[in-house]
């Protein structure tokens, strides 16, 4: 064998190991790109994340506060930011709450201390919430504190998030 026919032997098989790479690397790839971790906008993309909580916590305060003199203006708000499930179980929630309070005089007041965004894509987000909430029953000048600790299911519809489903946690 001449020079010639090594270096051109060398070269086909450096041609063949570098293809056997590079198919290997773009199978590899595919398979990171494609796992749920890579999908999750939360783990990613800052922006997206803090637009979900910020517009979640907003909706949580002001669904999860009332005034016993105006719950209709509660209703009214809730409307705004629930979607699917979460109207009913927001109605099934606050039926109690439209036949007690003016009879208690009850005020709550809910505030969002923290959440998490456990998942994000383009259209849909899970998040943990944590709030603080405050009741006074004016009736008696009596004020409780409590915290909770729920849920809540996203959608994005037209430029804005929507609470779909709220899950406090209890068995059924």
């Amino acid at each position: 064998m001449n020079r010639r026919t090594q270096l051109l032997g060398a070269l086909a098989a450096a041609t063949v190991a570098l293809g056997g790479t590079a198919a290997w690397s773009a199978a590899h790839a595919d398979t990171l790109t494609s796992s749920s971790s890579a999908r999750n906008a939360a783990l990613s993309d800052n922006g997206a994340t803090s637009e979900v909580k910020g517009q979640v916590t907003s909706a949580v305060n002001t669904v999860f506060s009332y005034n016993y003199a105006d719950t209709a203006k509660t209703e009214k708000a809730a409307a705004d930011v629930l979607t699917g499930k979460a109207v009913q179980q927001y109605a099934q929630m606050f039926a109690l709450v439209r036949q007690q309070a003016p009879q208690q005089k009850q005020i709550l007041t809910t505030t969002v201390t923290d959440s998490a965004v456990k998942s994000l894509t383009s259209s849909r987000a899970r998040l943990l919430v944590f709030a603080d909430q405050r009741n006074t029953r004016t009736d008696k000048n009596q004020t409780s504190y409590s915290a909770a600790v729920f849920a809540v299911t996203a959608i994005h519809v037209a430029g804005k998030w929507k609470i779909e489903d709220i899950d406090t946690f209890r068995s059924e």
